[in-house]
């Protein structure tokens, strides 16, 4: 078996990024943190989420993500599966993030993406099927 345990990300204000994600996903929270030398700097460093899979957020980035529409190398967003979409929706909106936009129509999935303060993008994934060949159908 493989999946993806977690993603790293550099950003400006760590607790923002905390903030959005505990908001955005209730369950996850710190789950380990600390201080390492980054060639010479000293940056702190967050892992949130569960006991599976987190989000390592490292503190002491450098200028502003790019914007998403454009073709720089990179990764454009984080794509994270959730059970209830409109309470997510609805929790990041009352706390100040707002909706970019939504995917395509699906008979089997809905998913939005929303940035948090440090111009990253999540995409967030609800399934209506448990079926691989229905939630995975791309050519609708």
């Amino acid at each position: 078996m493989a999946y993806v345990e977690h993603a790293n990300i550099f950003v400006l204000d760590a607790e923002e990024t905390i903030n959005f994600l505990t908001t955005a996903i209730p369950s996850w929270s710190i789950r380990g943190q600390g201080k390492m030398d980054w060639f010479g700097e000293e940056v702190r460093w967050f892992h949130v989420g569960n006991n599976d899979s987190y989000i390592a957020v490292q503190e002491g980035g450098e200028g502003q993500v790019q914007n998403w529409k454009e073709k720089w190398t990179g990764v454009k967003h984080i794509g994270i599966v959730v059970s209830d979409l409109e309470s997510l929706v609805s929790r990041l909106s009352e706390a100040g993030y707002p909706v970019d936009h939504a995917g395509a129509q699906h008979p089997y999935r809905r998913n939005v993406y929303i940035f948090d303060s440090n111009n990253i993008q999540y995409e967030f994934i609800e399934y209506y099927s448990d079926k691989p060949e229905e939630k995975n159908d791309y050519s609708m």
